[in-house]
């Protein structure tokens, strides 16, 4: 009994030696256009974002990244790619700021105020939460993705006065 099935496995392992070339093809275009964002939703041609959209995508990354509305987060800053945000601190109601740049549909910050200069890096390494964005029209989605697991997502309505900023 257990030669037969022997048997029948090996020849479907076999018979299917020769198709793998074709999947593999496929499989990047289907997984392609979801992580290019554009402007009015997922597309395998990225868009250019104009400052003023790359701005509202900061204030929604950052402002998620610290637990604070997009609407409360301020632009303080736009220079060369890097927006520099700010928002007023929990604690003592000072000033936090950050810079944010936009890379793919990716939100990479830096902090500009720890007190240990070395803290004041990009968060682009492993261990760092992973932030990103989607566009669906006039719906900006920003997830962020916890070394532990957890994922948290924020939805906020884009304007046409914000993509004009």
């Amino acid at each position: 009994m257990r030669a037969p099935v022997a048997l029948l496995i090996g020849a479907l392992a076999l018979a299917a030696c020769g198709e793998p070339a074709s999947e593999p093809a496929d499989a990047p275009a289907a997984a392609a256009p979801a992580a290019s964002p554009t402007a009015t939703g997922p597309s395998a041609t990225p868009v250019t974002l104009s400052e003023g959209l790359m701005a509202t995508i900061c204030r929604a990354g950052v402002g998620a990244v610290y637990g604070q509305p997009g609407a409360d987060v301020m632009v303080l800053d736009r220079a060369g790619g890097l927006i520099t945000v700010g928002w007023r601190a929990p604690v003592d109601g000072g000033q936090l700021t950050a810079e944010c740049r936009v890379e793919g549909d990716r939100v990479l910050w830096r902090p500009l105020d720890r007190p240990v200069a070395g803290e004041n890096r990009w968060m682009d390494q492993a261990g760092d939460p992973v932030v990103t964005y989607a566009l669906d029209g006039s719906t900006l989605t920003v997830s962020q993705s916890l070394p532990d697991g957890t994922r948290t997502t924020t939805v906020e309505a884009v304007t046409t006065e914000e993509e004009a900023r």
